[in-house]
C-alpha cells in the first residue's frame, strides 16, 4: 500500500512540475474586425415618431411590424409625452380609470414592458373579483420573446393585481 501511495504521490509531483503552460490569449487576438455602422438615435426616434401611437390606436396589429427590440417599451416612452393623460393603475383606482376611459377616444394600458392592451369597448365588460371592477374587452399583446396577440377581457390580459407597474394612457 505504501508503494502505491508513493507512486501516486510522485506522479502528482511530476505532473505539477511540467513546464507546459496554457497558451495565452490576448484580448486583441479575439476581436473580430467589423465595420461600425452607427445607428443614430434620431433615425430610430423619427421612425417611431412617424405614427407609432396613431397606428397602434387605429390598429393594434401594427405593433407587430415595428422594427425595434421591444415595441411595448417604445410605445410607453412615446406615450408618456403624447398622451392627453397618464395614470398609474392599481386595484384601488381601477374603477376611476375605467370611468375616465369613457371620456377619451382611446385608453391603452401597459403592464411592465411586456403587456399592452387597448380597450376596445368600455361598455362590453365582465365582472372581475380580483380587480373588484367590471373589466372591459380589450385587444393587445403579451411579449414572451415575441409578441403574442390577445383579444379578451382586460383582466385576463393584464393579470392579477400585484406589484407590477401598470399605466393607463388616455388619448383624444
Amino acid at each position: 500500500m505504501k508503494k502505491l501511495f508513493a507512486i501516486a504521490f510522485l506522479s502528482f509531483i511530476f505532473a505539477c512540475k511540467s513546464d507546459k503552460k496554457a497558451p495565452e490569449t490576448l484580448v486583441e487576438d479575439t476581436k473580430t474586425e467589423q465595420p461600425i455602422v452607427p445607428k443614430t438615435e434620431t433615425q430610430t426616434s423619427n421612425k417611431l415618431n412617424t405614427g407609432l401611437i396613431k397606428d397602434f390606436l387605429e390598429d393594434t396589429k401594427t405593433l407587430e411590424n415595428l422594427d425595434v427590440q421591444n415595441p411595448i417599451s417604445a410605445f410607453m416612452t412615446l406615450a408618456e409625452t403624447k398622451a392627453s393623460k397618464s395614470l398609474a393603475l392599481t386595484k384601488d383606482n381601477i374603477k376611476d380609470i375605467l370611468v375616465t376611459a369613457k371620456d377619451f377616444k382611446y385608453c391603452v394600458i401597459t403592464t411592465g414592458d411586456h403587456t399592452i392592451v387597448k380597450i376596445t369597448d368600455v361598455t362590453n365588460c365582465k365582472p372581475s373579483g380580483s380587480w373588484g371592477a367590471c373589466m372591459p374587452y380589450a385587444t393587445g399583446y403579451i411579449k414572451k420573446g415575441k409578441l403574442i396577440a390577445q383579444k379578451d377581457y382586460m383582466n385576463n390580459i393584464i393579470g392579477l393585481p400585484d406589484a407590477q407597474v401598470r399605466r393607463a394612457y388616455f388619448f383624444e
